[in-house]
């Protein structure tokens, strides 16, 4: 694993600590990766004790621009984390993350414990703090409308091994590797009257998910896959561009026999049904957030939802997304991930942000 030019698979403690600064993660669950025993303030500011790190007008007040940026209350500082919802607390971890204002924010299935309309306002917020700090983002995700959503780039992976990864509007276009293929044919239509409409049909997977420790030999997906030849079990596909060169050139696919344009419309799984479904369901979320109102704020601490407020053509810079969608099949992407030098950072100053509903019930 390289990091800006420089292998970090075997540091030690001692040399990944300082590294940390510009690493830093966002965790699944908003639940357990708070500690319970532990103040917001206690919590968000953590990474300023652990790495020595001084602000200019001391850690309070610095967590407390923390809290505001991300749409909380400066006044929960002395709260605890079972006094917020789960979108929340979501945004605790996020103000905990951006601390230390990382280069990269890794984000493990950042929206997938939280209900439609609060994982709109959190993937917008995300995308927000992108842009104003220059983050790069690798997110991994079961959800291809919140892949397409947030990333520019996405890598399918199967068994721990990426399958297919390329520009997002033209992987999810033109999807070359039969697993991509079935991935598209399983995003579920919201509109019941095109579900059963010509152009569409459901891929069906065959067998077990092998296992992870012993995978099958040569190509990983060749036991499930319905183009599976002899040459697939001796010899395993190199991630290259598609022979026809029927895509981008920064689309790259792992098969022996990837999947045609021409095939899929010939069996009814043209690519613009599965174009068309993920980019409805990516709208969705812009609109599950609803559109901005006053900021005034609620008795629990929150206030309105953020306005979507996206560009539609241009994002950072965004490492690639995985779209991991079998168990235990969880592991990070061998491709490096690289990230741009930003400008200097400044400790413990931050544009305070309007607060932001984030009422899931819970």
């Amino acid at each position: 694993m390289r990091f800006q030019g420089r292998d970090i698979t075997h540091l030690s403690q001692g040399k990944l600590r300082p590294l940390r600064r510009d690493l830093q993660m966002i965790f699944q669950d908003p639940y357990s990766s708070l500690n319970p025993r532990h103040t917001v303030g206690t919590i968000v500011g953590a990474p300023y004790r652990i790495q020595g790190v001084r602000t200019e007008h001391g850690v309070k007040r610095a967590v407390q621009d923390l809290l505001s940026l991300v749409g909380l209350n400066p006044e929960h500082y002395n709260r605890y984390p079972h006094e917020f919802s789960g979108g929340q607390r979501q945004r605790i971890g996020i103000a905990r993350t951006l601390a230390l204002r990382p280069r990269l924010v890794i984000a493990d299935e950042p929206v997938s414990a939280l209900d439609v309309s609060v994982q709109a306002q959190v993937v917008n917020l995300m995308d927000d703090l992108q842009q104003e700090f220059g983050l790069t983002y690798v997110v991994i995700a079961h959800d291809l409308s919140v892949v397409r959503h947030i990333s520019d780039r996405v890598a399918v992976m199967y068994l721990g091994k990426i399958v297919e990864i390329g520009d997002r509007d033209d992987l999810y276009a033109h999807p070359r590797h039969p697993y991509t293929v079935a991935l598209m044919s399983a995003v579920p239509v919201p509109d019941p009257s095109r579900r059963d409409a010509a152009g569409r049909e459901r891929v069906l997977l065959t067998g077990d998910v092998p296992s992870p420790i012993d995978p099958p030999s040569g190509c990983r997906f060749r036991t499930r896959c319905w183009k599976a030849r002899d040459i697939c079990a001796t010899e395993p596909p190199p991630l290259a561009p598609p022979a026809d060169g029927s895509t981008a050139a920064n689309h790259f696919v792992a098969c022996h026999f990837p999947v045609s344009d021409a095939e899929q419309h010939a069996s009814g799984r043209g690519q613009s049904a599965a174009a068309a479904t993920a980019a409805k369901l990516a709208q969705s979320i812009e609109i599950a957030a609803g559109p901005p109102e006053s900021a005034a704020p609620y008795p629990d601490g929150g206030g309105t939802p953020e306005p979507p407020g996206r560009a539609a053509a241009t994002r950072g810079a965004v490492a690639p997304a995985v779209a991991d969608p079998e168990p235990g099949t969880g592991a990070a992407p061998s491709t490096p991930a690289v990230v741009e030098e930003g400008p200097a950072r400044e400790y413990g100053t931050h544009r305070p942000r309007h607060a932001a509903t984030d009422e899931d019930g819970q």
